[in-house]
């Protein structure tokens, strides 16, 4: 794919800008010829002015250079069906297939981190024991090395121990990552897609501060969650809500009243043919019960 440059070079001529008017205080004259014909790359804060004085967002750029379809990012993780990735062993192993012929093709962090949350998505759903299948302890190792080695998580970073909470049920500093995600990603606040990431984050380590009985915790949690599922196009999210609330309910002595919201949240999922929802509430609500005997 040519260079961002060259992208620049279309737009400006379009606009009819010179390269005077668009680089003057920037870039000299020389320069601003070579970046167009994508002979360098600039510094991302350059690039911020250059797009200023031709009137233009960065997605709008990146919309632009891609030929106006949206960037070749992988979002196999975003868009996985999950129940379909346990059921379905064909589809479970084209998705295996591809992300590792994308980690051993690239060869970067990125691409062979996606491989390694197959791997433990994989082992996860497919294996009755499958903390000690060897997918996932290579899965498992990686993961969590390149979370402790990251210093300043930003939404990758959250959204990857969010979808691979399961890595940490052994207690291995779960609590206190979880602490430093929820921390980070608050600050994300005027982000497009901020509510859906904490969403994401507070549901996923919910169910793990009620078990291990870090109730105040689990409150703020909750209360959180209650603030960002008011919005009508949160439902989704507030389904889950009954169900975690019903659990903290039950955990906390008030039976009845949790059971209630669990079944809430169980009938819509059953309405709405939410199979695999519907057996993580039964799973969960079997794990409390059990734990108070």
């Amino acid at each position: 794919m040519e260079k961002y440059g060259c992208t620049i070079r279309k737009i400006r001529k379009n606009k009819g800008f010179s390269q005077k008017e668009i680089y003057t205080g920037i870039l000299s004259k020389s320069f601003a010829i070579d970046f167009e014909k994508g002979l360098y790359d600039i510094k991302f804060s350059l690039m911020i002015k250059i797009l200023r004085r031709l009137m233009i967002s960065v997605d709008e750029l990146i919309l632009i250079h891609n030929d106006f379809h949206n960037p070749d990012i992988d979002d196999s993780l975003f868009e996985l069906d999950m129940e379909k990735f346990r059921e379905d062993a064909a589809y479970s192993k084209k998705i295996e297939i591809k992300m590792q012929e994308k980690a051993y093709k690239n060869k970067d962090s990125a691409s062979m981190i996606r491989y390694m949350e197959i791997l433990a998505l994989k082992a996860f759903y497919k294996e009755s024991d499958y903390d000690k299948s060897h997918d996932y302890q290579i899965a498992k190792r990686n993961i969590q090395k390149y979370l402790f080695d990251i210093e300043s998580w930003n939404l990758s970073e959250l959204r990857l121990f969010s979808d691979m909470s399961f890595l940490y049920e052994d207690g291995e500093g779960k609590t206190e990552l979880f602490q430093c995600a929820w921390n980070s990603i608050e600050k994300y606040k005027y982000y497009p897609d901020f509510a859906v990431y904490i969403c994401h984050l507070l549901t996923n380590n919910l169910f793990h501060l009620i078990y291990t009985e870090q109730y105040s915790f689990a409150k703020k949690a909750i209360d959180r969650l209650y603030e960002l599922t008011k919005d009508v196009t949160m439902l989704t999210w507030k389904v889950i809500l009954f169900y975690l609330e019903g659990l903290y309910y039950y955990a906390n002595g008030e039976v009845e009243k949790g059971l209630n919201e669990i079944e809430i949240a169980k009938k819509i999922y059953c309405v709405t043919g939410n199979n695999f929802m519907v057996e993580k509430i039964n799973l969960g609500l079997e794990m409390m019960r059990n734990q108070k005997k």
